[in-house]
């Protein structure tokens, strides 16, 4: 059989729409006020892009130990902190929240960055087995319950770029010498600076010969933060005011009204989801949402054009009938369009990894939506606001 005549929705359907617009607006109605009570009472699970802090992205060899990690990281005393599993069962998320101080002299992006400094050594030496013993003047040794592969140690010191600075073999495989520069240890200062040199050391050993691998590290300011909350309200705000102008121009003003309205159905909804659900709101997010918008606008204007089609064809027919029919002639389209995107969402949710995951059932949600919206608020409304078939005539 030609798939041409394969059909999820028949093309003839009769369905009266227009009938139940009551019933929809009063569940619309209820479905917004319910989303408004879960954003004031509850907010949103914002993320670092919004709300500052640190991400931390790590890998161990084996399935992780996250009851081991999460100790790790809250007894550093950095305040909320959030471990999970991210994608893989060796793969490892870190959040930890902004990190605050009233000293003029530090800067907040540079106690965040102090703070995944922090993350980052601790869980290198509670994931290795090196053991240092320091005698405060130019040598330390390095002491392994294993065998250590000098050459791949010598090749994590050299990044440090500091002249003298020698790692070499110790009396066997399982110990190394860690030899300060003779520069350092002769100055006058050299306690500290001596001090600063091994404790920078220290820590490129520790991530060298540690069992977990830092995959990724995200730092955000307060000052980022707050431009990223005023780019993203902004962005929404301007989707939804140049769509409004877009219908306008091409429709009428009645038109214009009906989609903004839901429009903004659809973002409220889908922050009330965000809300409820805790899904972490991001920038993600916020890239969904106006994909959201357009989506929901296109569907939306193929019903509208149809509509205006039907009003210059039938003059007389009733407003209610005639958007029925326009609905139901645009039915197999929207319905085949919104089942494709969710075939295409949906493998994405499942397989795509937890980067993906909140934007996908943000997506997933904001097809539903919107494709109920187009059909059984934006049409309806224009029972509402009514329509001057004259104007339309004279188009």
């Amino acid at each position: 059989m030609p798939l041409s005549f394969v059909r999820l929705i028949p093309g003839d359907t009769h369905f009266k729409f227009v009938r139940l617009r009551k019933l929809a607006f009063t569940g619309s109605i209820v479905a917004l006020l319910g989303a408004v009570i879960a954003f004031t009472v509850l907010g949103i699970n914002l993320g670092i892009d919004f709300k500052g802090g640190g991400n931390i992205e790590i890998k161990t060899e084996q399935a992780a130990d996250i009851e081991k990690i999460s100790d790790v990281v809250r007894s550093l005393g950095l305040g909320e902190v959030e471990v999970r599993e991210f994608g893989s069962p060796t793969e490892v998320l870190i959040r930890f929240e902004r990190q605050e101080t009233n000293d003029p002299e530090i800067s907040e992006e540079r106690l965040q960055q102090a703070a995944a400094h922090n993350v980052h050594e601790a869980l290198y030496a509670a994931f290795s087995d090196l053991e240092f013993s320091f005698d405060g003047d130019k040598a330390a040794s390095v002491v392994s319950t294993s065998d250590l592969d000098l050459e791949k140690g010598q090749q994590a010191l050299q990044s440090l770029d500091v002249a003298g600075l020698l790692l070499t073999a110790g009396d066997d495989a399982k110990t190394l010498i860690l030899t300060l520069p003779k520069v350092v240890v002769d100055r006058k200062s050299s306690p500290e600076l001596q001090q600063l040199v091994y404790e920078q050391a220290r820590y490129k050993l520790l991530e060298t010969y540690s069992t977990l691998v830092s995959q990724r590290t995200d730092i955000v300011g307060p000052k980022v933060s707050g431009e990223l909350v005023q780019s993203g309200i902004i962005a929404v705000l301007g989707a939804l005011v140049c769509m409004m102008l877009y219908i306008w121009f091409r429709f009428e003003w009645q038109f214009s009204v009906g989609a903004v309205i839901a429009l903004a159905h659809d973002v409220t909804l889908t922050i009330g989801m965000f809300a409820l659900t805790r899904i972490e709101f991001n920038l993600a997010s916020i890239a969904a949402i106006l994909t959201i918008v357009g989506y929901s606008m296109n569907d939306t204007v193929v019903v509208y054009d149809r509509i205006r089609e039907k009003l210059r064809m039938y003059k007389k027919m009733e407003l209610g009938d005639l958007i029925d029919l326009a609905i139901n002639k645009t039915l197999a389209r929207t319905s085949i369009t919104s089942v494709t995107t969710l075939l295409a969402l949906i493998p994405l949710y499942l397989y795509g990894g937890e980067a993906l995951r909140g934007f996908a059932i943000t997506m997933i949600w904001g097809v539903l939506v919107g494709t109920y919206s187009s059909i059984f608020i934006a049409a309806p409304l224009l029972m509402v606001f009514g329509v001057n078939r004259e104007e339309m005539d004279a188009d």
